[in-house]
Formats: structure tokens, sequence, C-alpha cells
């Protein structure tokens, strides 16, 4: 009578570990690949400890460029050639104060055709914007205090339209009929 043979017995972590060496996570982690599981999935196949790179040192950073300055486009301007207007007081050529200029009404070409005056009121209460025509306007620049002179009385003022911006046409005071305007005006 022969007795029947046994099989070997294996031991139960033995086929755990071996079953979990051949899944992909098990490849994986032991540095193998399955190309018929990744290819499937989409995904790269796992590098193998050998052939990844030493980690990088950290390189030095440069710090970045300085940004270049804008150009200069700056021109400078002689405060004895030029003056601001806007704010500047202005009187007539007895010496009164006419009020305040507040704008300047130019033409397509950039040209002044009138200089727009703040004229009577208190404070800024009742006054009233008039459009006076650029050759009525000199300027004196020797006078810091009132540097703009009109040609024109308080009572041909205090007549003028008052002017509305956007209103067409533009209605400004113009030259009397008895004074012709001065061929340097605006000087």
């Amino acid at each position: 009578m022969t007795l029947p043979r046994r099989a070997p017995m294996v031991s139960a972590a033995l086929l755990i570990g071996l079953a979990c060496a051949a899944t992909p996570v098990g490849l994986a982690f032991a540095g193998g690949s399955t190309p018929s599981t990744n290819a499937t999935a989409g995904a790269t196949p796992a590098t193998p400890p050998s052939a990844q790179a030493a980690p990088a040192k950290p390189a030095q950073q440069k710090p970045p460029p300085a940004p270049k300055p804008p150009p200069d486009y700056t021109e400078l301007l002689p405060s004895s050639e030029v003056m601001p207007l806007l704010g500047s007081k202005v009187r007539d050529e007895t010496g009164e104060d006419m009020g305040m200029v507040v704008d300047i009404v130019v033409d397509r070409d950039g040209k002044p055709r009138a200089l727009v005056i703040d004229f009577g009121g208190f404070l800024g209460v009742g006054s009233r914007k008039i459009a006076i025509d650029w050759r009525l306007v000199h300027f004196q620049r020797e006078n810091k205090d009132a540097p703009v002179l009109l040609h024109l009385s308080r009572a041909e003022v205090q007549a003028a339209p008052e002017f509305v911006p956007g209103v067409e046409p533009l209605r400004m005071l113009g030259p009397p009929a008895n004074l012709p305007a001065s061929p340097n005006a605006g000087q």
C-alpha cells in the first residue's frame, strides 16, 4: 500500500506576498511595471528606480533683472516763458476784478478761440460763465496776481450771453464795434 503523496504546504504569508507582487500596485511598489495594464489605462509606465534622476540640487536663483525705466519724453519749459491759465484771475484795463479763468475753448486744429471766465457773483454764488473771444485776451507775465487782461469793460461783459457748454453754436463775446482787436492779441 502506498501512501498518497502529500502536497507541500505553502505558507499563507508567502501566497499573499506573491499575490500582491503580481498586482499593478505591487509591481509598481517593487519597481516593475506591467505594460499591458498601463497601456490599457492610458498611463505612462512607471520609471524604474535606477533610471530616476537624483534629486536636483537647489539652483541658485538669480534675481530678476531690474525693469528698464520708461523713456523720458519730458521737455523742460522755463517758467519765464509759460504760465498756467486755469484758475488765474482776470482784470479789465482799469484793474477791476472780472473773475477767474475756468476753461479754454479750442477749434478743431487746437487753436484757442475763447477764454471762459466765471464772472460776477460772490464766492461762486450768482456767477455766470462768459466766453470771451481769444483776440480780446492779453497776458501780463509780470502781474503774478492777475496775469489775464481783458480789453472789455465790466458793463460789456455783464451784457454778454452766458456760456453753455454743448449748446450749438457757441456764443462768445467778440470785439466791440468801436474797438478793433489788437494785432498782438493773446500775447
